[in-house]
């Protein structure tokens, strides 16, 4: 119950944070599914989608973790990052389910956008592993919208392309190492 109250007091708070417009705005939203799969074990796999997780596959990706700080992983954490265009996220893990490999999260980027991403891992074998990827998109301002409005269902088949090559690539060099 708390961190799921932190979660919300910190999307809640980040969004009434920001000016408040004459109430013609009207935002757009997408959800979008991505699934991927791996020749590699989910104890290796499902580790890679958390905050420090992320650091061995995803070039630039450097969260600054808010709280807790003592953890590398936790449902409740709050953490920063910066996209490539210096954009801040606020990030929460509203959930955090180790034993059934998923991970939540809950996203603001303000006077951008809320986004909610689930990545839900399922072992196929000793040594295979599909990861389903939700993410759901609400614009908060005109060029939220603008962000939302392009994120077609070729698009976003593209930026899973990119993680699945990014992912395999660590994924073969981890591979490579330990022979």
């Amino acid at each position: 119950m708390t961190t799921q109250l932190l979660a919300g007091l910190v999307l809640l708070g980040t969004v009434l944070a920001r000016p408040q417009g004459n109430g013609d705005f009207q935002a757009s939203a997408v959800t979008r599914t991505g699934h991927l799969q791996f020749d590699a074990a989910i104890a290796t796999v499902f580790p890679l989608f958390t905050p420090q997780g992320e650091r061995q596959w995803a070039k630039g990706w450097d969260p600054e973790v808010l709280y807790p700080r003592d953890r590398d992983v936790a449902e409740g954490m709050v953490f920063r990052t910066r996209d490539h265009g210096g954009i801040v996220h606020t990030w929460t893990i509203t959930r955090y389910d180790e034993a059934n490999h998923l991970v939540a999260y809950n996203i603001v980027a303000p006077d951008l956008l809320v986004r909610r991403i689930e990545v839900r891992c399922l072992a196929e074998g000793a040594n295979r592993t599909e990861v389903m990827v939700t993410d759901s998109y609400v614009g908060l301002s005109a060029k939220g919208n603008e962000f939302v409005d392009q994120l077609t269902e070729a698009n976003y088949a593209a930026k899973m392309a990119q993680w699945k090559e990014s992912i395999g690539g660590h994924l073969a060099a981890v591979a490579k190492s330990a022979r």
